[in-house]
């Protein structure tokens, strides 16, 4: 009798504890029951993953992203979207890239500035996007500032800390931020020398532990770096690699010139801002130089954030695929939607639109890809053609509308992207480009296997249920 007295206590203790927990902080509907599921059904466990996976930053640091001054954008922004309304208003034909309602979302999501005049270098390969990263490096006079999600101390993560040091010993400033998760290998011993020379490397918000950051979300995805203000990175590929991972080799990254440059570095000037604690920086006209106007691309930077009230990005992409009139091709790592991603693909898909989605066979987080099985599932019941590509990791993030408008950056099409992660992604309006990574596609296709419904009715019983699970968790991996 006392025995079961003493477990009902247990069970009342903890399921209270767990609707306290969950609610004290707001969060969607669907990672609301995810996380009373988990920490119901796993008592001790359930907290312990909690405390990895489901607490949320400082509402502090919160409010010191979201109100980061934007160095005189937020005017151009009002001036923009003001011109924007006007054009659709007078009926006339649009100035801004033909997407009028595209531009406008982000906008206004964002604030996300339409800029054109803009030169772009598609990077497949990782040799060649390391290759052309250190030769423009190598020509810095200014600055170099450097945003990264991964870092490894390879021989390229040392050949870079290396070369950093050089330019900042010539009187380059050099300011670094890095994630502590992406780049745990890294140790201070790694960033001495940098340092000493005058360099400035910080951890993105750094908690009290330093860089023994117990919290697996909210981390920093964005890839970026800005040479003396005229040069830009941004994409996927992350700097080095490891052999105690998949090798990425297939990756999509933009070499920038042009206008887009100043939103990359007014980005990094407010992740720095935010997570520096001294040595901020200001706005200085050697940091903003004029832009060389030799190029013909029109695009939008679009920063994606757990600060923003809107998911900026993942509007983006609604906004994008409805545009869509005879084609949407699609890259990602994991495909992890929400409803309203999924059904836009799908209807996409029954309006008669050749929808393409391609995913790799083999990834480094097995959960996830597990959850993305459930979703290719439903996908191909749908009449979306799914590819698994067979040649390792493909790392690529891309959607492709009517070979026209094209989609790139750090975020994959899934929930901790969207909801979770710090990301960065460039909407662009050019045909030659979007032409160039749908013909990419084309050659990664064949590296594939198409994945068909009767390989869906096939499936085991065990494996229908282990992506079923998986799927229950879609909401907090």
């Amino acid at each position: 009798m006392w025995l079961t007295t003493i477990v009902i206590i247990i069970i009342v203790i903890n399921a209270t504890a767990a609707i306290i927990t969950v609610f004290r902080q707001p969060r969607d509907i669907a990672a609301t029951w995810a996380w009373l599921l988990v920490l119901l059904l796993l008592p001790v466990i359930g907290f312990i993953l909690y405390w990895f996976f489901g607490r949320k930053l400082a509402t502090n640091k919160l409010n010191s992203l979201a109100t980061q001054q934007r160095l005189g954008i937020d005017q151009m922004v009002a001036s923009q979207q003001e011109a924007v309304t006007v054009s659709q208003e007078s009926g006339a034909a649009s100035p801004f890239a033909g997407a009028p309602e595209l531009v406008r979302t982000l906008l206004q999501a964002d604030g996300a500035l339409i800029t054109t005049m803009n030169r772009v270098r598609l990077l497949f390969n990782r040799q060649d996007f390391t290759k052309a990263l250190f030769a423009d490096l190598r020509t810095a006079t200014h600055h170099i500032h450097i945003e990264a999600y991964t870092i490894e101390p390879d021989g390229v993560g040392k050949a870079l800390v290396q070369l950093l040091t050089q330019k900042a010993e010539q009187g380059v400033r050099v300011r670094v931020i890095y994630d502590t998760f992406g780049s745990h290998l890294l140790n201070h011993a790694f960033w001495r020398p940098l340092v000493q020379a005058g360099g400035q490397v910080e951890p993105f918000l750094e908690t009290r532990l330093g860089r023994a950051n117990l919290r697996i979300n909210f981390r920093n995805h964005r890839k970026i770096t800005v040479i003396d203000g005229q040069v830009a990175y941004m994409g996927g590929f992350d700097i080095g690699s490891t052999s105690r991972k998949l090798a990425i080799t297939r990756d999509t990254q933009l070499r920038l010139t042009g206008q887009a440059v100043a939103s990359l570095q007014a980005r990094f000037f407010m992740d720095w801002n935010t997570t520096a604690k001294i040595k901020k920086v200001h706005f200085q006209k050697a940091y903003f130089p004029d832009p060389a106007d030799n190029g013909r691309t029109t695009m939008q930077i679009v920063a994606g954030g757990p600060e923003q009230k809107l998911e900026a990005i993942k509007l983006g992409d609604l906004r994008l695929l409805a545009l869509a009139k005879r084609r949407i091709w699609v890259q990602s790592p994991f495909f992890v939607p929400d409803d309203s991603l999924l059904d836009a693909l799908i209807l996409a898909a029954h309006s008669g639109i050749d929808v393409r989605l391609m995913v790799p066979v083999h990834t480094n987080q097995p959960m996830m890809a597990k959850a993305t099985e459930f979703y290719l599932n439903q996908l191909v019941k749908a009449g979306v053609k799914v590819y698994r590509y067979q040649a390792g990791f493909l790392h690529s993030k891309a959607i492709i509308v009517d070979s026209q408008y094209l989609m790139t950056g750090s975020p994959n099409l899934d929930l901790r992207s969207f909801k979770l992660n710090f990301e960065i992604a460039a909407f662009i309006y050019d045909r030659t480009l979007a032409e160039m990574v749908e013909r990419q596609f084309k050659l990664d296709m064949q590296q594939t296997t198409l994945y068909t419904y009767t390989m869906v009715k096939n499936q085991s019983p065990m494996s229908r249920v282990g992506a079923d699970l998986a799927r229950l968790f879609a909401p907090i991996l």
